[in-house]
């Protein structure tokens, strides 16, 4: 293999760091690996980001094999002090969410070549942007969350607190200075953010995600913020793969169910802007591609109404993978592309799915 010397900590190298999260590294390099992760600023905290995702993806059901080698006991030592993970059913933490996905799309734009910046992306509402606009955009919502947590970004300048005046004050400071400032900055916010939620989480339990700071249109809960900020890093790194031609990428399935469960309980507030109200009905969703096939039900007049499926009986089915639902929040499907399966009041079920991309934005 061979260790690399690390040579810039915004472009770092990552084949070894995988090797070693998935224990499938040479053990004559343990002492090269840990000088690595010890040495080079935020290579531990990617290594610890690459374990994690190798976890949630090992648990959404790979082919059993014979383990490596010190896989067992390396596991066992890790588990010491960690809580017990929660019921399956109920996803992944929102704190792990937006630390998995903050930190996928920070790996994702520091293996970048200098050419790729410059390349378009697509969204419409994007026109005109390059990946570097892009990622300028998503460092400054994520240092305006750290803001608001009470601890600024050393380094950003912005003073806009909405969505659209700050991404123009990100990428005008940006404009002149190299990409790899960009990831940094992003970087050091979702650190921030992590830090300031785990601590929470640690001492209050995740009652304390309940709190509200502000945001764009005034108060938030942490927890519907922390999914939003993964959602959206989700969202603009496969943005950035459509842009540079690469596979795109889910998120890992524990992650999935938490975003796809949370976003149901906003669908009365996408048929409200599309002008549509229901109160009193009630939809099910049913998302097939997500072990063990979870359902929910929601009420169309009560926003925030989401619940597991239950005895009630409900007006209209709704059945497509979390994927296509999550993908149609964000306007990242064409409504041709979309497909769902309906029973009970197809005209209903219908005009639900027509309006999930009611509040997508930047």
């Amino acid at each position: 293999m061979g260790m690399k010397q690390p040579h810039d900590p915004s472009d770092p190298t990552l084949d070894d760091l995988a090797a070693y999260a998935l224990d499938a590294h040479d053990p004559a390099e343990d002492a090269a690996i840990t000088a690595y992760l010890d040495g080079v600023p935020g290579a531990a905290r990617w290594e610890r980001t690459l374990r994690d995702v190798a976890g949630e993806i090992g648990a959404a059901g790979a082919p059993e094999e014979d383990p490596p080698a010190g896989l067992g006991p390396r596991v066992r030592e890790a588990a010491v002090g960690r809580r017990a993970p929660a019921p399956r059913v109920a996803g992944a933490s929102p704190v792990d969410v937006h630390r998995v996905e903050l930190s996928r799309l920070v790996l994702l734009l520091s293996d970048l070549r200098p050419d790729d910046w410059s390349a378009p992306v697509d969204p419409p509402e994007m026109a005109g942007w390059t990946v570097h606009d892009l990622a300028a955009h998503v460092m400054a919502n994520e240092s305006l969350m750290a803001d608001h947590l009470g601890e600024p970004v050393p380094g950003v300048t912005e003073t806009a607190r909405d969505n659209e005046n700050r991404t123009a004050e990100a990428q005008a400071r940006h404009r002149d200075l190299p990409p790899a400032a960009a990831v940094v900055e992003l970087e050091a916010a979702a650190e921030v953010v992590d830090t300031i939620v785990s601590t929470t989480v640690a001492t209050r339990g995740e009652g304390g995600l309940d709190d509200r700071i502000e945001w764009w249109a005034g108060p938030a809960s942490v927890r519907f913020l922390l999914l939003v900020r993964a959602f959206e890093a989700w969202t603009h790194a496969d943005d950035v793969r459509r842009a540079l031609g690469l596979p795109q990428v889910a998120p890992p399935d524990a992650s999935m169910l938490t975003m796809a469960s949370s976003a149901c309980g906003f669908v009365p507030g996408m048929l409200a802007a599309r002008g549509a109200h229901h109160p009193g009905r009630v939809v099910r969703f049913h998302f097939p591609d997500l072990d063990p096939g979870p359902a929910w039900d929601v009420d169309l007049g009560v926003i925030g109404s989401a619940r597991p499926a239950g005895d009630v009986e409900v007006d209209a089915e709704v059945t497509m993978t979390a994927l296509d639902f999550c993908r149609s929040l964000s306007a990242r499907l064409r409504p041709e592309e979309i497909e769902f399966g309906a029973s009970g009041d197809a005209t209903l079920a219908a005009e639900v799915v027509a309006a999930l991309p009611a509040l997508a934005f930047l």
